[in-house]
């Protein structure tokens, strides 16, 4: 049996079993049917980058562009402040797989509570 025989009957018995991957079915979730999931990563990601604005908009010399860089992490906190009720809501559906402490966790995960005033 040569090598490429092996590897060919690797690739085969890999894609047979592949649905019962657990790391492939969580990201295959995320990407998938749950909103949530990737409306909760696009406003994380958002966040980060506001914040990565605002330390460098700290750091910035000249006064006009730190005024430009405030004023986009206002138009960003104002966006993100809008996204929390459709977290909030989504939170509270039942998607198929998700295990109930997950669906516990999701209750108290909004990543941008701290900013509701």
């Amino acid at each position: 049996m040569s090598v490429i025989d092996i590897l060919t009957r690797v690739d085969a018995i890999c894609k047979k079993y592949d649905r019962y991957d657990m790391e492939k079915q969580k990201e295959s979730n995320v990407s998938g049917e749950d909103a949530f999931a990737r409306l909760y990563t696009v406003v994380e990601a958002d966040i980060l980058d506001a914040q990565q604005k605002a330390e460098a908009a700290g750091k910035e010399k000249g006064k006009a562009s730190a005024v430009a860089m405030n004023a986009e992490i206002r138009r960003t906190k104002a966006r993100l402040i809008e996204e929390v009720p459709k977290l909030q809501r989504l939170a509270m559906k039942k998607v198929k797989g998700l295990s109930s402490e997950e669906f516990a966790a999701r209750s108290g995960s909004c990543p941008c509570s701290a900013w509701q005033d």
